[in-house]
């Protein structure tokens, strides 16, 4: 192992340890702080109003269990439990946008079953960084051209998208179609994916009213993006 791996999953591994008295995220227990975080919503930019039915909501998500019973703390933070169902956090959030407004989902999944143990997770999320691997997906959007607006959510692991996003982003062109994001995470809020949206999706019109919610406050979900879809029009 090169040695700035070594020292990057070894503060990986303490940041962990240092945040588990905290509450619940999707999958963003891989991300850790970063200058400017804070789980805020952006200043509503004026753009036209999101049509439901002609919306998709696509979401990354890795839940490290789908036992709601004798949960590691590790997949606690990576899990939100309602009513005995277990969610990764970003899925729950894109279930509640996408239900708050009537539209599709569909699931960014890697054509390769990834590991749920939580310290081989973080290593391969760490390798295809260090790497800028592009992973394979499942699948693409089967009929982007049913939608106008798309709404895209990960988890923030190591301070940017998980590397599947950058796959999706290069697969895809939504040219001409608004595009929103939000993510999960610890404290480090959108982490400048925005801008690398937008620099991959430079005839979309990406929005910058994005939403971010930390692990601390998935609790309060459901009024948090009740609150952002308000924004939407």
């Amino acid at each position: 192992m090169h040695p700035t791996q070594r020292t990057r999953r070894a503060f990986l591994s303490l940041t962990t340890l240092s945040i588990a008295s905290l509450g619940l995220t999707g999958c963003s227990l891989l991300g850790e702080s970063a200058p400017g975080g804070g789980g805020q919503t952006a200043p509503q930019e004026e753009m036209d109003a999101v049509d439901g039915a002609r919306t998709l909501v696509v979401y990354f998500s890795v839940p490290e269990t789908d036992d709601p019973e004798g949960m590691t703390q590790d997949e606690e933070n990576s899990t939100h439990v309602v009513d005995g169902k277990v969610y990764g956090n970003t899925q729950y959030v894109a279930k509640l946008i996408a239900e708050g407004l009537g539209a599709d989902q569909f699931r960014i999944e890697t054509a390769e079953d990834l590991p749920l143990d939580h310290d081989t997770l973080i290593d391969l999320a760490i390798d295809w960084q260090d790497s800028d691997a592009r992973p394979e997906l499942a699948a693409q959007i089967p009929d982007p051209d049913s939608y106008d607006t798309i709404i895209v959510g990960y988890p923030i692991w190591e301070y940017d998208m998980p590397m599947p996003l950058y796959t999706f982003f290069e697969q895809h062109d939504f040219a001409d179609k608004g595009v929103y994001i939000f993510t999960t995470h610890d404290v480090s809020g959108i982490s400048g994916t925005l801008e690398t949206v937008t620099e991959m999706q430079p005839d979309a019109d990406v929005s910058e009213n994005t939403f971010d919610i930390s692990r601390s406050d998935m609790d309060d979900s459901e009024a948090r993006v009740t609150e952002w879809l308000d924004t939407l029009g």
